[in-house]
């Protein structure tokens, strides 16, 4: 007997879905990596997409791939309710105004 439409389509959402069981995604052209969340895809299936909702329309499935890469959306990262800077390299903060040693020349008296 050949398979429905129905079963096609629920054997390719099957198998994405184990693609990005615990894992996370890049998007086609994109730099990012994306967490992963379901979305509706056709009728009552779902499918992994990134869970900031950018990057593939129509539920493109072939524009995602998996990968084990730590998240770098700050959309995603937003919305996993993670300090979205904590993903990125610490650098220290520059110095405004140069610094120098007081003296007693520096002291300003009350006297104009």
């Amino acid at each position: 007997m050949t398979p429905s439409a129905g079963d096609l389509l629920a054997a390719v959402v099957a198998r994405a879905v184990a693609d990005f069981a615990g894992r996370n995604a890049f998007v086609r052209g994109g730099s990012a990596v994306h967490a992963v969340a379901t979305v509706r895809w056709l009728g009552e299936l779902e499918v992994p997409a990134p869970l900031c909702h950018v990057g593939v329309s129509g539920g493109e499935l072939a524009a995602l791939r998996p990968t084990a890469a730590a998240v770098t959306c700050r959309r995603c990262l937003r919305k996993q309710g993670a300090d979205e800077l904590a993903a990125f390299p610490h650098t220290e903060q520059l110095t405004l105004f140069p610094t120098r040693p007081r003296t007693g020349a520096d002291h300003v008296s009350g006297d104009r």
